[in-house]
């Protein structure tokens, strides 16, 4: 994964892979099939978490906003962990032809949340009316920037940027209190 994030995914070969791991390529490939189910795997483990995380949302005893600050925060420090970088940094693009790759639907799952949370948000008038798609688009592409930039040796835990980031979009959606 990290190899993935810090090359990108063509120049990561397996040779790479199998020297940072300190075993030979014949070895490697005793556990693995291809450089697709290395990086297959690595999206896995860093998003496994997130079915959960989604279904939470569907609790409306938590308010709205709340439960969108919760799912920000989850996908940000799913993200910006080793195994998370690798969708952001490398894309999917590897992956989409792979048959047995389910990245897409589970990124639609992702979106779907958030539009069914704002959807909710701007029917219980705690959220203005807006074009949820558009919201996601600016969540998602902001989240998406993070890895890039973010380093967990800077003075801001991922957490913060979470909150600071869900603060910026609900103070622009959020309906005023009267």
């Amino acid at each position: 994964a990290q190899l993935f994030a810090a090359n990108g995914y063509e120049a990561t070969s397996l040779d790479k892979i199998a020297d940072r791991l300190g075993m030979n390529k014949a070895t490697l490939y005793h556990y693995v099939d291809n450089k697709e189910s290395i990086l297959y795997q690595c999206l896995v483990k860093s998003f496994g978490d997130l079915d959960e995380v989604m279904k939470r949302m569907e609790d409306r005893s938590i308010p709205v906003l709340e439960r969108l600050r919760m799912f920000v925060r989850s996908l940000a420090v799913a993200q910006n962990n080793d195994f998370g970088r690798c969708l952001v940094l490398v894309g999917s693009r590897p992956l989409e032809l792979t048959p047995d790759s389910k990245i897409r639907e589970f990124q639609r799952r992702l979106d779907v949340t958030v539009r069914t949370l704002i959807t909710e948000g701007i029917a219980d008038g705690t959220i203005k009316p807006c074009h949820p798609p558009t919201v996601c688009a600016l969540l998602f592409g902001a989240l998406n920037w993070v890895p890039p930039w973010y380093k967990e040796s800077g003075k801001f835990r991922i957490q913060d940027v979470a909150d600071n980031y869900v603060d910026i979009l609900t103070n622009g959606i959020a309906t005023p209190h009267r």
